[in-house]
């Protein structure tokens, strides 16, 4: 019963939300600039807002429920880092804009390929601990190279700079066309897995005993989740803190099954980036701010009492 409310309400939110976004100080629907505001300004960022909150909540549960980890997350994992340093590397070798979600994007399972590799190096294996040091460790490498390409040719990095904060202002419908089917594929995917992925909670040692695959596992699950972050990133920039929080308060607020956890992260998520953005948008009107600061501004003391309140249970 309890489960069913929290779905219903975040509904609700998530409803509220879409259509705050979509019909604030829009006007009368018989003008046609209205009209037009509205269909392909608004309903494009709504629709990558919340295709973004979706696909980074999920992908920051699938990370965080594999690697055992609530610190888990694109940032911590340097895939978003890589994501940005192929959009830069793009811009700055002059190619033309439709290439530089492509090169993000490779960019990003590169990191992925990287990170992996770096931690079997250093730990002989897939540990978890050291996959996240891994990730830190090569997402700030790539940080500094970024900052070099913008000291080598500040004009044409401008670009690249507002790219690193996350927003929906440059939303395209045809950027939600992409979006779409890749997130579908990898929900699917990642659903029809959720029976080995609930093994993987038991611990290695026991997966294994159940003739689970778990590096295998581990792969194909990090696979899917670095793909809806990378398409998402190439696209919006860099967001944090929605896939490292939400999760996080899903898990501690609603004891379910790992399927009814992946469904509210949706929920939760897409109702949380739509907000964010809306606010962003019209706090400080004309000026936008990029979501990925307001969730900033709004993540950090949700994170700061999940740490003190996570610390009691300990004591």
């Amino acid at each position: 019963m309890k489960q069913t409310t929290m779905i219903i309400g975040w509904c609700l939110a998530l409803t509220a939300s879409i259509g705050i976004s979509l019909f604030w100080n829009l006007g009368s629907w018989s003008d046609p600039l209205n009209q037009s505001i509205l269909f392909e300004v608004r309903l494009p960022r709504v629709l990558e807002a919340l295709l973004a909150g979706i696909g980074l909540s999920i992908a920051g549960q699938m990370f965080q429920t594999v690697l055992n980890n609530p610190l888990a997350d694109s940032l911590t994992l340097g895939l978003a880092s890589g994501s940005v340093l192929g959009g830069g590397c793009a811009v700055f070798l002059g190619l033309s804009s439709l290439w530089i979600p492509m090169a993000s994007m490779t960019a990003s399972f590169i990191t992925l390929g990287i990170v992996l590799g770096v931690t079997a190096v250093i730990s002989q294996g897939y540990p978890m601990r050291a996959l996240i040091l891994s990730g830190i460790m090569i997402g700030a490498l790539f940080n500094a190279l970024l900052y070099l390409l913008i000291l080598l040719d500040e004009r044409r990095m401008k670009s690249i700079v507002m790219y690193m904060f996350g927003g929906f202002s440059n939303a395209e419908m045809y950027e939600v066309y992409f979006i779409v089917p890749v997130m579908l594929l990898c929900v699917l995917l990642l659903g029809v897995l959720l029976p080995k992925i609930k093994l993987l909670q038991v611990g290695t040692l026991k997966a294994r005993s159940l003739s689970l695959n778990v590096q295998q596992m581990m792969f194909m699950v990090l696979t899917l989740a670095s793909i809806m972050t990378a398409i998402i990133v190439s696209y919006t920039g860099i967001i944090g803190f929605i896939g490292m929080i939400v999760p996080q308060l899903i898990r501690r607020t609603v004891k379910a099954t790992l399927g009814v956890q992946m469904l509210m992260n949706g929920i939760v998520g897409g109702a949380v980036m739509v907000f964010a953005d809306t606010l962003g948008a019209q706090l400080w009107h004309p000026i936008e701010i990029p979501a990925s600061i307001i969730l900033a501004l709004l993540g950090i003391p949700v994170l700061g009492y999940l740490i003190a309140t996570q610390k009691r249970s300990y004591e």
